[in-house]
């Protein structure tokens, strides 16, 4: 469980596949794009599930949706949602957004026909075993959908927007909050701490899949070679940001000792000079190998 008034990010391809940073600044869970409508896959989605596994964040997910008052189009496009977040790893039990808004959106449908095509979208996810939110600017939650019917078929299951200053922020102050009924997750900022990253702070528990996610990555003692498939940099300690010890050619033959997999890459250990080692990622993120394994 997420205890209320915890921060948390939201994030899409704008942001960086890791989260670490964002764990750094203190939160707790992130709600990660997986999918718009119902035919585009949100492409560092699996990256950020696993990133916020690694950290543990605790995992959440959204569709942005295009079916404005169509309820056909919202269960085609939450079934496509579903398919998205099970294939990335979002577990069943998490909470799974829909997100309903002006930009690239109708919302020019009556509040009845808004209001059922978002519980129907939200039906979907809940019969798959997800947690539904709906995510929308304040002032569509109070004009354009009927609110009280969500409520009462869903819980608090709000994820309302609404900012009180267009600068950085870092912490919400609460004499700006949007009062209304349902609300679940308040979403404050769209730079938090100056990361360009929307902020979010949850106004009640969150009861979700919380599990300490990260276990301590340990080398595995493998000798082996390994035939570089495209140039690639061998750095200093198994983190791909850290400096570089030479720059090697494709075709280069290096000799590994042991290997790590990490939370997002396969690192290879090769043995150097006076007991030191050089370390060279034998497979990237994607699980994809960088050459050939002898």
């Amino acid at each position: 469980m997420i205890s209320k008034k915890s921060y948390g990010v939201d994030v899409a391809k704008y942001q960086p596949e890791s989260l670490r940073v964002y764990a750094k600044a203190g939160a707790k869970y992130a709600i990660v794009q997986v999918s718009v409508s119902n035919s585009i896959v949100a492409p560092r989605a699996k990256a950020q599930i696993t990133s916020a596994k690694a950290n543990n964040i605790m995992p959440m997910g959204y569709f942005y949706g295009c079916f404005g008052h169509s309820a056909t189009q919202a269960a085609s496009e939450a079934h496509f949602a579903i398919k998205n977040a099970k294939s990335i790893g979002l577990p069943k039990g998490s909470y799974l957004g829909v997100d309903w808004e002006r930009t690239d959106n109708n919302v020019n449908g009556n509040v009845s026909q808004n209001t059922a095509a978002i519980i129907q979208a939200m039906k979907v996810i809940r019969d798959a075993g997800y947690i539904p939110l709906l995510y929308s600017g304040a002032d569509l939650l109070r004009n354009k959908i009927n609110t009280k019917q969500i409520i009462k078929q869903f819980g608090t299951c709000l994820w309302v927007a609404s900012y009180p200053v267009s600068s950085r922020v870092n912490t919400a102050n609460f004499n700006y909050f949007p009062s209304m009924d349902g609300v679940a997750i308040w979403q404050f900022t769209d730079n938090w701490h100056g990361l360009s990253v929307d902020g979010d702070i949850n106004v009640i528990d969150l009861k979700g899949t919380t599990k300490k996610y990260a276990s301590k990555s340990k080398w595995v003692k493998k000798s082996g070679t390994f035939i570089l498939g495209e140039a690639l940099k061998i750095h200093t300690s198994p983190h791909i940001n850290s400096p570089a010890i030479a720059k090697l050619q494709k075709g280069s033959v290096i000799k590994y000792d042991a290997t790590l997999q990490g939370p997002l890459r396969l690192w290879l250990r090769q043995p150097r000079n006076n007991g030191k080692y050089g370390y060279v990622v034998g497979k990237d993120k994607y699980g994809k190998k960088l050459g050939k394994f002898k």
